[in-house]
């Protein structure tokens, strides 16, 4: 038997077997515009991807606000970010649990296209809020959390983050202007 014969016959195999982690890889599959990492109006950063509940916010950047920082400064010259814990969480027993990394929004697709319904967890009074994330451009959310029944929101507007060293079109995809050659 040779060599050939048995690509021969796998080759049929494994284009099909290619074909099928292709159709449902996940770069294959469309990218929900609610994913991606979204700056606060604080500067710090929530990355939302989906997960087994539909989509989860973490936190994955801690900027601490001017004010918070002037009235804790002592305390917080001892510390990195990354000691931040979770201390004002109704349950005591969550407390100890660090703030980078932790799950904040839980959110499902809802009647519209462009909005998100879920819970909306707030570390800086530990209460978790219904609430929703709406989708207001390519590179803008609103996310609304609400009291009463939904008849009280409150809410601030999110931008997509930029990594650091490109433009906001750049981290899109989109084509920077042809450069001029350099001269010598």
């Amino acid at each position: 038997m040779s060599c050939r014969f048995l690509l021969r016959g796998i080759a049929p195999v494994c284009a099909g077997v290619l074909a099928l982690i292709g159709a449902v890889s996940p770069s294959a599959a469309q990218q929900s515009p609610i994913e991606g990492v979204w700056q606060t109006e604080e500067k710090s950063e929530v990355t939302i991807a989906a997960c087994d509940e539909g989509f989860c916010g973490t936190i994955s950047k801690i900027i601490v606000p001017e004010d918070v920082a002037a009235e804790n400064r002592d305390a917080l010259a001892k510390m990195d970010v990354e000691q931040f814990t979770d201390m004002k969480n109704k349950d005591a027993k969550l407390r100890s649990r660090p703030i980078m990394g932790l799950q904040i929004l839980t959110l499902k697709p809802g009647k519209k296209p462009s909005v998100f319904d879920g819970d909306i967890y707030n570390p800086e009074d530990g209460n978790t809020y219904s609430g929703y994330v709406e989708v207001l451009a390519a590179d803008k959310v609103r996310l609304n959390g609400c009291v009463l029944f939904n008849i009280v929101c409150q809410g601030q507007e999110w931008v997509r983050a930029t990594p650091e060293g490109e433009t906001p079109a750049a981290s899109r995809g989109a084509q920077s202007a042809p450069q001029p050659a350099s001269r010598r």
